[in-house]
């Protein structure tokens, strides 16, 4: 060891005077609680706003069903008053026709 040289060090140190930590001023900030509120409140009102949604959707479903029944009746009057013709009733039977058909 003896080809290693002596590394001399310096073991005094200048105490260094503590740095005041810089205040930074806080941002507008929200608490857990009020995040909480307000996530609870969208929520609820999302399922409030499906809810009405599901009801006008069934709302519309039976209007469907209700108009296809009527157009399904008015079908078959149609086609019983077109298909059962007599010369007697000529008449009748065209001012009937005339209901269902636009002119």
């Amino acid at each position: 060891m003896r080809g290693l040289p002596k590394l001399k060090v310096n073991f005094e140190y200048e105490k260094k005077q503590k740095e005041k930590a810089v205040r930074i001023p806080k941002a507008h900030t929200i608490n857990l609680g009020k995040v909480r509120k307000i996530v609870l409140l969208f929520l609820i009102g999302l399922f409030i706003y499906f809810s009405y949604v599901l009801v006008l959707a069934n709302a519309i479903a039976q209007k469907n069903k209700t108009l296809r029944a009527t157009v399904t009746t008015l079908r078959k009057k149609l086609e019983t008053l077109y298909y059962s013709s007599s010369d007697s009733n000529a008449d009748s039977r065209s001012q009937q026709l005339g209901k269902y058909h636009t002119t």
